[in-house]
């Protein structure tokens, strides 16, 4: 975790789950390891990211006041579904990963 947020404040334009492969163990199979746990984590963070994005279009078409860019707000029917699509694909992706993880 140090080190992940050591590299986000020297390189703060690149995401923080790019892997720095001289930054790995040297061990190949701890470095795997912690090259799954990266995409896991980068996986659950889409995830969440998306899934406020579909409670905050549901709470904005109920508003009584629209938001401020109500250009953006609520989203489409076809984006709600975009990003419907978006999150179960990544639930599946995140599935396969924990079970890979597992089995090891």
């Amino acid at each position: 975790m140090t080190l992940m947020l050591r590299a986000a404040r020297v390189r703060p334009s690149q995401p923080f789950w790019l892997i720095d492969e001289s930054k790995l163990p040297s061990d190949p199979e701890h470095a795997r390891r912690c090259i799954s746990l990266m995409h896991i984590a980068g996986t659950s963070l889409a995830m969440g990211v998306i899934r406020n994005l579909l409670r905050y279009c549901e709470a904005s078409s109920r508003a009584k006041h629209p938001p401020a860019d109500s250009n953006a707000w609520p989203l489409s029917p076809t984006q709600v579904e975009g990003l419907r699509a978006a999150l179960y694909f990544l639930r599946r992706y995140g599935d396969g990963l924990l079970e890979a993880e597992r089995d090891r």
